[in-house]
């Protein structure tokens, strides 16, 4: 993957628009499958009762089972990321090694298909970036997330800074 943090406005920008077209093609293909449906079953409708059985129950079972599998899918999309990043934390974990953590992490070849995912990598760099001591670097990485972190992030975030710069004073000190 590239490390562009400077970018992270135009990528949530990127991925907000992808996922906007995402969810506009699954209501149409939803659209189309009801459709569909409908025009095979009516002429076996012969009165209200099998209208309400057949159409609106057959309705009601693809919607539920149609908006199931398309929640999956949209999950797992970006599962093959999230597992490559999560083996790279657990190895550094174990090893404690910052600088074949950082390494590893901007060697990555997948790429993330949501700013959630993205935000997990550039959090990750930021960790690398603390526990090699370039806390500046670290701090620089943390303030360009928080322009792009939702609410919640940026609290998380916001602590992350004060205590990069508290560990950064205790340095300075000793």
């Amino acid at each position: 993957m590239i490390y562009e943090p400077e970018n992270l406005k135009n990528k949530r920008a990127i991925y907000e628009k992808r996922d906007k077209w995402l969810i506009r093609l699954a209501f149409l293909f939803w659209a189309v499958l009801l459709f569909i449906y409908v025009n095979i079953v009516i002429p076996y409708v012969k009165s209200t009762i099998g209208f309400l059985g057949i159409i609106v129950g057959g309705i009601a079972v693809i919607t539920i089972v149609y908006f199931f599998i398309m929640f999956f899918i949209l999950m797992r999309r970006g599962r093959q990321f999230r597992k490559m990043n999560n083996d790279i934390v657990k190895e550094y974990q174990e090893t404690k090694n910052g600088e074949l953590f950082l390494e590893k992490l901007l060697a990555m070849d997948m790429k993330p298909k949501d700013m959630k995912d993205e935000m997990t990598w550039y959090l990750n760099i930021a960790t690398a970036f603390n526990v090699l001591g370039k806390r500046n670097e670290c701090i620089a990485l943390f303030k360009q997330l928080e322009e792009v972190a939702t609410e919640k992030d940026k609290e998380y975030i916001q602590n992350s800074i004060k205590f990069v710069q508290e560990q950064s004073e205790k340095d300075d000190t000793h």
